[in-house]
């Protein structure tokens, strides 16, 4: 019965021990992703795209004709940040078969 009591708060410690390990591995991905986004001023340029983007900036240009892509109205070639992140995520195709 003993022995019982040992394996359960033995299980207990080594669940407790992997949630923790878990919560620092999503908070520090959190300050990654944070730093990767962050780290760009409030309105971007083309330089900024392509950095982010890892292409070159003719690719930039066709990227940012597209209409649906976020930039200011106002003031020529500058994209909000935030938008622009946003339309990256939404604009993201993940291939399931490969995971």
């Amino acid at each position: 019965m003993e022995a019982m009591k040992e394996l359960q708060v033995l299980n207990e410690q080594f669940v407790l021990q992997k949630f923790q390990l878990l919560i620092k591995e999503a908070y520090e991905k959190g300050v990654e992703d944070g730093q990767k986004t962050l780290g760009y001023p409030m309105v971007l340029r083309r330089e900024h795209l392509a950095e982010i983007l890892s292409i070159s900036l003719p690719t930039v240009d066709r990227l940012t004709s597209n209409p649906s892509f976020p930039r200011l109205r106002e003031v020529q070639a500058r994209y909000p940040r935030e938008a622009v992140f946003k339309w990256i995520e939404e604009n993201t195709v993940i291939i399931d078969s490969l995971r």
